[in-house]
């Protein structure tokens, strides 16, 4: 039996890990700014995470969300803190697609509209549903010509979004800063004028926070610092420490017009998940992440553009908090690559971007680790 990888192996088989530091087989440390693509944002074997998990272990492990459990009470209860007001009703999934699938249907039933609007660039997760408002079309391949009542506008042009006709557009959905795009952030004329075609046609806003929210950005959610009015957003990836468990949050409003049985997941927010939530939220309010994110952030930025700014080979450095791009004119393969001969594990965004997506912990010793080994392989490309 062999595992089918859709992706080309790393040549590195992991045996530990501990906040934001890996080992490999041969007992060498890596700092994981890859991080299995940003979920592990409160770090290796953090305690709370793993302290919680145990415990749920001990008792019961095994019940449909049909049924009150103490992590989930306790998970809700947590979770209202760190969630704006308006976003008291929540749906617990398995992951970000599943997540994006359910957001897309609220919207479909609510409105009683089809078509959702989404933007070039844009990722959102490979189930059929969420690949529907995927923008990056290399993942669509073998699946070309699928009519999944989507339409898509260019990112960052808000004119072609204002030029669409809204009376049969159920929502537009868009990522903050785009991720697997290239860390792509959206535009301040962009976001305003998502809020004024969803006033003008009464079609709803769907924010994906999977990888930006979670104070990953430096807040708790990046909507909130760009004005963005969402009526619907979606949390996965680092908010139970890694553990697949994803959110589906909404407006009152909303709920009062889904009927009864009109989505169900067999796992999702099952208790241990909701163990580790409990866990993930504990950690990361008790030791203020969002904070640390970005006073982290900002220094690795820093660094970043003191050191690389005047590359040739470097086009731009952008991001906020700990979701960082360098955009290069090389392949950022070769790149990173090096970095992990370096000891530095980082991942890509869109064709040309290397991705940081570091734990909340990383020192400044870690980013000096991170840029002096960029350094090196930039210069050597």
């Amino acid at each position: 039996m062999r595992l089918f990888r859709f992706y080309e192996p790393r040549g590195l088989k992991l045996v530990r890990g501990y906040g934001q530091y890996v080992w490999d087989s041969e007992g060498r440390r890596y700092i994981d700014a890859h991080n299995g693509n940003g979920v592990g944002f409160l770090g290796h074997g953090n305690k709370y995470v793993v302290e919680s998990i145990k415990e749920q272990l001990e008792s019961i492990y095994i019940a449909s969300t049909s049924y009150d459990t103490e992590p989930l009470d306790e998970a809700l209860n947590l979770l209202s803190r760190i969630v704006p007001r308006d976003y008291q009703n929540v749906s617990f999934l398995n992951s970000g697609a599943e997540a994006v699938e359910l957001a897309i249907k609220l919207a479909r039933i609510y409105t009683k509209r089809k078509k959702i609007v989404y933007f070039s660039g844009s990722f959102h997760g490979r189930t059929l549903g969420a690949l529907s408002v995927t923008g990056n079309k290399k993942y669509w391949a073998g699946l070309e010509g699928l009519d999944l009542a989507t339409v898509q506008v260019d990112f960052n042009k808000p004119e072609d979004l204002l030029s669409l006709e809204g009376a049969d557009i159920a929502a537009v959905i868009v990522e903050v800063i785009q991720g697997e795009g290239g860390v792509n952030p959206a535009s301040k004329e962009l976001i305003e004028a998502i809020n004024t075609f969803s006033e003008k046609w009464g079609s709803l806003v769907i924010v994906d926070e999977i990888q930006t929210g979670f104070g990953r950005t430096g807040a708790h959610w990046a909507f909130t610092e760009v004005g963005l009015k969402p009526h619907i957003f979606t949390a996965g990836k680092s908010i139970a420490g890694g553990f697949p468990i994803s959110a589906v949050l909404f407006t009152e409003e909303i709920a009062s017009k889904i009927p009864s049985g009109s989505h169900g997941s067999t796992f999702g927010g099952n208790p241990l998940a909701l163990a580790a939530l409990r866990g993930g939220l504990r950690a990361y309010i008790g030791d203020r992440v969002w904070e640390k994110a970005y006073e982290a952030g900002k220094e690795l930025i820093s660094l970043l553009a003191r050191e690389l700014g005047g590359s040739r080979v470097v086009k731009e450095i952008r991001g906020k908090g700990l979701m960082i791009g360098v955009d290069l004119r090389v392949n950022p393969l070769n790149v990173i690559k090096c970095l992990q001969d370096r000891g530095v594990l980082a991942t890509r965004a869109g064709s040309t971007v290397v991705r940081f997506l570091p734990p909340y912990m990383i020192t400044k010793e870690d980013s000096e680790v991170i840029v002096s080994s960029l350094v090196g392989c930039v210069g050597g490309v």
